[in-house]
């Protein structure tokens, strides 16, 4: 039984800024092998044919098929993993991600994207990131830097 999104605190959406950052590292690694494939492969029509309607590899290329279908596998997983911990991936590319939560008793997204130190910003659940506004009270600590 599905009972709805998770909401998410400030707080518990921070606690999971570092294995996000983790998986959005694999993902940005997976990703760098796979344009490059994709490419030698003849595009991104070859790469979706092989992907989605099971088209055969072009001639000479089935190994190349394989290791396609494994890393996409990786995107997929890690996409998987992220949304099990009840976060929305929005954006694979930007490595951008929503958190449900409440603020003054209304849903809102907390939003986060790959590279930030933490979750400081939210925007309403029917716009986007370029709605993105602070989170009033929270604010970042400078690294510890160590001379």
């Amino acid at each position: 039984m599905d009972d709805g999104p998770r909401f998410f605190s400030v707080e518990e959406a921070n606690d999971l800024v570092g294995d996000l950052q983790l998986e959005f590292g694999r993902v940005a690694q997976v990703r760098s092998e796979l344009q490059p494939l994709i490419e030698s492969m003849g595009g991104a029509e070859v790469a979706v044919a092989i992907l989605q309607d099971g088209a055969a590899a072009p001639a000479g290329r089935e190994a190349d098929a394989l290791r396609l279908r494994r890393l996409a596998g990786e995107i997929t997983a890690a996409v998987e993993r992220i949304n099990e911990m009840g976060c929305l991936v929005k954006d694979l590319e930007q490595g951008l991600v929503d958190f449900y939560s409440l603020m003054d008793d209304e849903p809102v997204f907390l939003c986060w994207q790959f590279g930030e130190p933490a979750v400081t910003h939210w925007h309403p659940l029917d716009e986007g990131y370029s709605s993105r506004q602070p989170i009033l009270g929270v604010t970042l600590k400078p690294p510890p830097f160590i001379n």
